[in-house]
């Protein structure tokens, strides 16, 4: 399956990488991880997110030369890594059809298939544990700024191995690059024991607005703008939030809402398995997996709570 993208790779010579707003685990581990692949195969290549790195992802080798704005130019090929949908990669996404051949690599059950190329893996642990079988199909040697990319992306998106979709798969690529180099230890601390104080101010006033709904099944909890104001946080401070309230004992799914507008809300969903996240969020026009979904509501603050509870048939 991954031949048309290997005589793509072998034939070309100038390749852009790029990935979701608000980039997670999976979409900079593998979008540095193909990167450097790339530069290995002495190809050029180039990597553009619209938004900035997380502080707690920092320690991740990068391209150097790392975008926030989209090129102006044509590739042999764009590679559009751990997005369902296009416009998932922020502003100028209707351009990414005429910069290149798209190349679309994910695991998201509601991807689009909106690439040239598709290679979806819905069965997959991550973006990631896809690229690592196209890395080993192409017989890489697994530098250890591959490897660390790599190993960070599998173990962000199991939840450091935890969830359901930590299979014998991703634990083996985990131990791959284990041996390549990585040291556990560290990627947990630099992931999880790394964050401002700013952050735990924040979390407090989340914690503070939390509701539990049908007998403690739902958690639904928020931010504003007016919070971030006063703690001193943005958003990449609240990475983690969503899968803080899926920890109490009894929540089945956790629903973490954001503001990103004056009347503009994104919304997060985590759960434990018995409740398909995707199909709600699916009902506002987003989706992502089962147990691991958003999407982004407009209205105000009581609105958007309604219209949830409504999705949730909760009285």
């Amino acid at each position: 399956m991954f031949n048309k993208i290997r005589n793509i790779i072998r034939d070309g010579k100038r390749f852009l990488i790029t990935s979701h707003i608000d980039p997670d685990g999976d979409a900079l581990g593998s979008a540095f991880s193909l990167y450097w692949v790339l530069k290995l195969l002495g190809k050029e290549a180039h990597v553009y997110l619209k938004d900035n790195v997380p502080y707690r992802y920092d320690f991740l080798p990068r391209p150097p030369d790392l975008v926030h704005t989209l090129p102006q130019d044509t590739f042999d090929a764009v590679f559009v890594l751990d997005c369902g949908d296009l416009f998932r990669m922020g502003n100028g996404f209707e351009q990414i059809k005429n910069m290149g051949i798209v190349i679309s690599i994910d695991h998201h059950e509601t991807n689009e298939a909106f690439g040239a190329i598709n290679i979806v893996e819905r069965s997959a642990s991550s973006t990631a544990e896809v690229l690592y079988r196209l890395y080993k199909s192409m017989k890489i040697d697994f530098s250890y700024n591959v490897a660390i990319n790599i190993y960070t992306a599998v173990f962000t998106d199991t939840g450091s191995l935890c969830y359901d979709n930590a299979d014998p798969a991703a634990f083996i690529i985990c131990e791959k690059m284990v041996e390549a180099g990585v040291k556990p230890s560290y990627v947990a601390q630099m992931v999880y024991e790394s964050h401002p104080k700013e952050r735990f101010l924040l979390l407090g006033e989340v914690f503070g607005t939390l509701q539990t709904f049908d007998q403690n099944r739902i958690a639904i909890a928020y931010v504003t703008e007016e919070m971030f104001r006063r703690t001193g946080t943005t958003s990449e401070h609240t990475d983690g939030f969503s899968e803080e309230f899926r920890k109490i004992r009894g929540v089945e799914v956790s629903v973490f809402i954001r503001q990103v507008g004056e009347k503009r809300y994104k919304i997060s969903m985590r759960s434990k398995g018995i409740v398909d996240v995707a199909l709600i969020c699916g009902r506002f026009g987003g989706g992502g997996h089962k147990n691991a979904s958003g999407c982004t509501i407009d209205g105000d603050l009581v609105e958007v709570k309604e219209q949830l509870r409504k999705a949730f048939n909760i009285e």
